[in-house]
This record gives structure tokens, C-alpha cells and sequence, in this order.
């Protein structure tokens, strides 16, 4: 549907352009990253918002300790996973 948008990927690009970089042996190519953003979206409660404020308050709950910690466990658990069995030659 036009005009939803799923906050939680954001919050999930965020976090793979923190910490790939500072992991050189961890292939961080365009399919990877997709592969890597789609199992942490699948393992964390979307968050969608219709309104710039919506995603505002929803941005701002994320910077919450207990929420930043939840996206950061789940986006390096999908680093570990596509890291260690890439899918591609």
C-alpha cells in the first residue's frame, strides 16, 4: 500500500552501515546486505507509520536503550548468518 512505510528498516539500514564496515571479513556486497536486512526484518516487529510524526515517535522509541539493543542483537545475529554462508560464488 502507498504511503506506509516500515520504520524497523530504517532502523535495520542504520545498523548494517555502522557495523559492516568494521568487519572486513564479512562480504557487505549489495546482495549480502539485502539477504542480511531481510532476515533481521523477519525476526523483528514491524513498525509501520503513515505520517511524518509517526515516524518521528517511532525513531525516537528506537533510540530507547531496550529498543536499540533488540535491533542491534537481531542485525549482528544476520551478520553472523549471511557472513558465515553468503549466497552468492
Amino acid at each position: 500500500m502507498e504511503g506506509l512505510k516500515n520504520i524497523m528498516e530504517d532502523a535495520v539500514e542504520y545498523q548494517l552501515n555502522k557495523l559492516l564496515p568494521t568487519m572486513p571479513n564479512v562480504c557487505s556486497c549489495e546482495n549480502c546486505k539485502l539477504d542480511m536486512a531481510s532476515y533481521a526484518l523477519n525476526r523483528l516487529s514491524p513498525q509501520y507509520v503513515r505520517t511524518n510524526t509517526g515516524a518521528l515517535f517511532q525513531k525516537l522509541h528506537n533510540y530507547q536503550p531496550q529498543a536499540e539493543v533488540e535491533i542491534l542483537t537481531v542485525v549482528i545475529s544476520a551478520i553472523e548468518k549471511i557472513g558465515n554462508h553468503p549466497q552468492h560464488g
